[in-house]
């Protein structure tokens, strides 16, 4: 919920004040959570993300509507990081199915957060081997064709990745019914408390942003 509250905070931003104001809230948030390392290296990709989009939003547009969208998009990839990095896929699947979403669709969306890094690592395994057998796979427009040799091992890896999940998933009877789960989440006066507080400050920043 405060997930969700923070990107609606984002998008009812209209002003530069306003997504720069907000853009030091998160960055204190994320000081606070002292991520080290894993922000740096989240860091390195979002700033050309970020630097790309305000270079074509000045060439199209102008200078207020680029620093609306870079900061707007810094922003919402800063606060997706804080809220992967608050809470376990374990955590987000039990939420899910609390409030009653079908326990495939929240098994499909735990498994491919769980994946995403471990796919990383198996990228970096693939670039290094090639590497090191003499292949060129600097972003570069001139090693484009030698591309195939960090596609096709990734493919084959995904397919047996994708079998062991399957053959693990069979084996622990994954379409039997009435499944319970290791932990049991209550809500309490705190959480709605908060809940009810953050919708009220996206309320009043809503008024304020359109008057």
């Amino acid at each position: 919920m405060l997930g969700l509250i923070a990107i609606g905070a984002v998008f009812i931003a209209r002003e530069p004040e306003s997504l720069l104001s907000e853009c030091l809230i998160i960055l204190i948030c994320v000081a606070l959570l002292r991520p080290g390392k894993k922000l740096l290296r989240s860091f390195r990709l979002v700033w050309p993300m970020v630097g790309l989009v305000f270079v074509i939003a000045f060439i199209s547009f102008d200078m207020r509507s680029a620093l609306l969208l870079s900061v707007r998009l810094f922003n919402l990839l800063t606060v997706s990081f804080i809220f992967f990095s608050t809470i376990t896929p374990n955590e987000m699947g039990d939420a899910l199915k609390l409030i009653g979403m079908p326990y495939t669709f929240a098994f499909i969306l735990t498994t491919s957060i769980r994946y995403v890094p471990l796919i990383g690592v198996k990228i970096r395994h693939i670039i290094d081997a090639q590497v090191s057998r003499g292949i060129d796979l600097r972003p570069r427009i001139k090693n484009v064709r030698n591309f195939m040799a960090l596609l096709m091992p990734l493919l084959i890896q995904s397919f047996v990745l994708s079998d062991e999940l399957a053959i693990a998933m069979e084996s622990r009877g994954f379409g039997r019914k009435g499944r319970t789960s290791r932990r049991q989440y209550h809500m309490g006066l705190r959480d709605y408390g908060l809940m009810v507080l953050s919708l009220g400050f996206l309320v009043a920043f809503a008024w304020w942003e359109r008057w």
